[in-house]
This record gives structure tokens, sequence and C-alpha cells, in this order.
């Protein structure tokens, strides 16, 4: 399996379903390809070898010189854990597509802050591995069964079996849990400022909110990339008041906003599951969140307050509802937690991950 260092996102998903594996399936050897062994979560764990792959992901060095290293590591198989798999590569493997959102939405992509030649290259490069992945992998594992069905509309003659494998619910202590910041009440949102999250419509209902609701902010938290800076730009175009960009954050803080929030907003049109909903239920913040995709078959339907995607109004009112009752809304999305760490568990996604492994390693191609 491909590790890498960052926690958030992709990151997040390879690092929680690497310590849940070796957790439920220690006699197993995983060996992780890694930019940097040395900063490794797993540095030193009975179960974890670590062979260094120092080349940049997503780009051509990537295609040139893993199937190489993974060769030499002999792997029974061999988990690409996104869509980047590389194609020269004839070691047995599956893969993990968490989402079509490059196809469906293409422009929602750090590829088109590049030149037209570049990003057309790039758009390129994704298709192909995107075709490969799903049709050279022996199985293919998604995080909800939108991705599957997505999937199968876009790629109708596909016959790689797929499995749905899931994600988990972060493992927050309740006693941490906290009520929300009195003296500086604020929304929440976190993640990136790709188009397809849908800030835009977050900072145009700021806009309507911030006038009637002088003491409360709006908190923004992720990586100060193009799209976020653009994102700030507009916002300070628009003369939006108490907007706060705090960039990429600690897990540490991150728990602490998460806590104090009146409310996660997650505004996002296209998610294949959507980790930061779950991660605000789990410290016991409410979640607001647009019914698109697989948000519902994520939530669930209690303890959420879910808005239209196509409704340009919706989300004010379910942060109008959540203003007008924050205690009960509070208690509510608290009721929800238990519910959605039974359905969304790292070690249940470990063990239909290894099954998928087993059956892939015993498959004939």
């Amino acid at each position: 399996m491909m590790g890498a260092g960052a926690t958030r996102g992709i990151g997040r998903y390879i690092e929680e379903l690497i310590r849940a594996m070796t957790h439920v399936a220690p006699e197993h050897r995983y060996t992780l390809l890694v930019q940097d062994p040395e900063r490794s979560t797993f540095q030193g764990h009975p179960s974890v070898e670590h062979v260094r792959a120092d080349v940049h992901w997503y780009g051509l060095a990537e295609q040139m010189r893993l199937p190489s290293i993974i060769a030499q590591t002999k792997p029974d198989l061999v988990h690409i854990p996104h869509w980047n798999v590389p194609v020269m590569s004839r070691a047995p493997r599956v893969v993990t597509i968490h989402d079509l959102i490059l196809l469906e939405e293409p422009l929602s992509a750090n590829v088109t802050t590049r030149g037209p030649i570049v990003a057309s290259l790039k758009r390129f490069g994704y298709r192909a591995c995107l075709h490969d992945a799903l049709f050279r992998s022996r199985r293919v594992l998604v995080p909800t069964q939108f991705v599957a069905d997505q999937i199968r509309r876009h790629f109708p003659g596909l016959a790689t079996p797929m499995d749905v494998t899931g994600e988990g619910m972060p493992a927050v202590v309740e006693s941490t849990w906290s009520d929300p910041d009195q003296d500086q009440p604020y929304l929440l949102y976190v993640g990136s400022a790709y188009p397809h999250k849908n800030l835009d419509r977050l900072l145009d209902a700021w806009q309507r909110l911030a006038p009637s609701h002088q003491t409360m902010s709006l908190v923004i938290a992720g990586d100060l990339d193009a799209f976020m800076r653009r994102t700030e730009a507009r916002a300070a175009s628009m003369g939006l008041p108490r907007v706060r960009f705090l960039g990429r954050v600690t897990d540490d803080e991150l728990s602490r906003l998460y806590s104090k929030a009146l409310a996660l907003v997650f505004p996002s049109r296209l998610e294949g599951f959507g980790l930061p909903p779950l991660e605000a239920l789990a410290h016991g913040c409410p979640v607001i969140s647009s019914d698109a995709a697989s948000m519902r078959e994520v939530l669930g339907s209690d303890g959420v307050i879910f808005f239209q995607q196509s409704d340009p109004d919706g989300m004010i009112r379910a942060v109008e509802t959540v203003l007008r009752d924050p205690v009960g809304v509070r208690i509510q999305a608290r009721q929800a937690v238990s519910a959605l760490r039974e359905r969304h568990d790292w070690q249940k996604a470990a063990r239909r991950t290894l099954a998928a492994y087993e059956q892939s390693v015993h498959a004939s191609r």
C-alpha cells in the first residue's frame, strides 16, 4: 500500500485503515511505500515495513519509478489508495476510488491553476489512470454505494468486482465534548475550497446572515492554496465581516474548533464520502449539510440538518434553525453519534478491505 504523510482526505483514509488492519490482522506483513519513512506514523510497528518511494504523487515520476519500486518488494497484492495507479506495473492490485469528482467536475482540482496545455495533459492522464485502475485491478474498493453507482453509470461495461468497504468515524471520548463558545460564537467550515465544495454559496449565505448576527463569525479551516486564496479574495471583495481563514490546522486545533462551533456547515455539491461532518459529530458538534451526492447515505436522517443543494435559501434556513435552538440541536446531534459510530467503524472497514485482499490474491486473471 502506498502511504502518505498527510492526515487529511486520502491521507486520513490511509492512516486510519492501516491502523485498523494492523489491529485486526497483525499476522499479515504490510509494506508501505512512503516518501519519508522517518515521518511515518507506523515507524517501529512490528507488522509494518517501510520502503522509501521519494516521488511526487500524480506526476510522471510516479508512473516511471513506482513500477520498479513495487516489483522489488515482491508483494502478494498492492493496494493503490487512489486513482493514480502506476499503469506500467504488472503487480496484482486492488484500488480505492473515492469519487469521480475529476470526471464529473473537471475544473475542481489544482490542475486548473496550471496553463491550458499542462491542464489538458493532466486531465488526459487522469482519465488514462482511472480507466486502468478500474479495468485492470482485481477489485475496486469504494466508500459508499453512491460511488459504486457513479462508476457503473460512467463505465457500464465494467466487469471488475466492486466492494463497498466504507470508512470510519473518529473515536472521540464524549467527556471531552463541550458547549459552543458563548463569547465568540462561530459557524465552521472544514475542507478545501475546490469549486465542488461550493464555498461561493456559503459566502453568499453569510452575506445575508451576518448583518442580523453581529456577534457571530464564520471560520474556514483548510489549506491556503490557490482555490482558498480565491475564496478569501472573494470574501474581501464582497466586504464580508467576521470571516476568518485559518489555513491548515493541527488535529488538536481542529478538535477544539469542532467542539466549540455552533455548527459545521458543509455545502458541498459532490462527495464520495465526506469525513468532516462525521468528525464534527464525533466531537458533539451539530452539522448543517447539503443533501447532495452521498451525504444522506453517510449521515443518515438523525442529528443532521439537511438543505437542498439546489435551494439558494435552504442553507440560510438551516442556520437559522440552529440559532433558534442551539441547545436542542446539539442534543439531537449527540444522540445520533452512537448509531453513526456503529455504521462507520474503521475496524469494520478494515475487515471488509482484508476480505477483498483475500479474494484478490486467490483470483485468477
